[in-house]
């Protein structure tokens, strides 16, 4: 299972269902675990619209930890579903780089 250590005020957002998207910036370490674990990766937005066709491949479960907290520590781990993953550039996101980043789209779904 894929896991997304957070700072706190990231992982707040999520468990608050603000934020439905991780940022990640494209590096061999993620290439490696998002690419591998969840499968297709679509390059920009005009794949969106294959999207649901590809949709089979991207199901899988995550965990968001805010910082390193322990596996028994419920109140500190967010499982969700990766709905999508996508290439974008990163000036309008979290991460605020221009360069291309991973957006990872999900659905908390035990919270």
């Amino acid at each position: 299972m894929l896991t997304f250590n957070l700072k706190k005020e990231w992982f707040e957002k999520i468990k608050s269902g603000e934020k439905t998207h991780e940022y990640r910036e494209i590096k061999p370490y993620w290439e490696k675990r998002l690419e591998n674990e969840v499968g297709t990766v679509f390059p920009n937005t005009y794949y969106q619209e294959y999207e649901r066709y590809y949709e089979y491949q991207i199901p899988k479960i995550c965990e968001f930890v805010c910082g390193y907290a322990k596996k028994d520590d419920k109140e500190k781990r967010i499982k969700a579903k990766i709905k999508s993953l996508n290439r974008i550039n990163g000036k309008n996101t979290d991460l605020k780089i221009d360069k291309e980043v991973y957006d990872v789209e999900f659905e908390v779904i035990d919270n």
